[in-house]
């Protein structure tokens, strides 16, 4: 028997995928959160195989609480359920630890089909989202060339998006006026933009937003 605890801010959401997996004979949903916090708790109690986690909510995140999950108890594989499957999104949330990222327009014979590739020590990743991973790493410069993007050009990226000029991203990433200048011209130059407007629009099309603070979670002490 597979032990799942189903993930999602929204109850409707959460009931229905609850209920489906339920009817599988060899699936039993342990439980259920709503937030990333919660499915942290659930899993430190024990008795959790699988965690399907809804990637876009609120509070801590689904990126930041997969990776608190993980840290919690390895033996638990994560599967991320986005409506992200292009961008760096899909690649980061496998860097924390995700075992499977399914896209949310998958039917439910494929999430059955990840669960169970997932819970037999197999990543799993869906066709749709695989095949921009892969279309998007044979493009440079283009919108998918944020895969070339190091960390702290992301969090420039962020900061623009957000409508920061260059001296407020300077203030609160405690660098220099010339340092984010000097990231700035590397971001137009591998996303092929001419202005911070561009760059925002490319960001918010890709999800970055959705990332969440990287510098918070990379630099703070692993914690579980």
């Amino acid at each position: 028997m597979i032990n799942i605890l189903v993930v999602d801010d929204q109850r409707l959401v959460r009931r229905c995928i609850a209920a489906k997996l339920s009817a599988v004979d060899d699936f039993k949903v342990a439980a259920e959160a709503d937030s990333g916090e919660q499915a942290r708790e659930i899993v430190r109690g024990g008795n959790i195989d699988i965690v399907l986690m809804d990637l876009n909510m609120p509070g801590i995140g689904g990126l930041e609480a997969t990776r608190r999950v993980v840290s919690s108890d390895p033996s638990c594989k994560v599967i991320g359920l986005s409506m992200y499957v292009e961008g760096p999104y899909p690649r980061r949330f496998m860097e924390l630890g995700g075992a499977g990222y399914v896209s949310k327009a998958a039917d439910t014979d494929e999430l059955v089909h990840a669960i169970h590739i997932v819970a037999a020590g197999e990543p799993y990743i869906s066709h749709d989202v695989a095949q921009r991973i892969a279309a998007n790493d044979s493009i440079k410069g283009s919108l998918g060339g944020l895969n070339d993007l190091s960390t702290r050009e992301i969090q420039v990226l962020q900061k623009i998006s957000e409508g920061m000029d260059m001296d407020e991203i300077a203030v609160v990433m405690s660098l220099s006026r010339k340092t984010i200048a000097h990231h700035r011209r590397a971001l137009c130059e591998k996303l092929g933009a001419r202005n911070d407007v561009q760059l925002a629009m490319i960001a918010n099309a890709q999800g970055l937003s959705e990332l969440g603070d990287l510098s918070a979670a990379e630099s703070r002490p692993r914690r579980v």
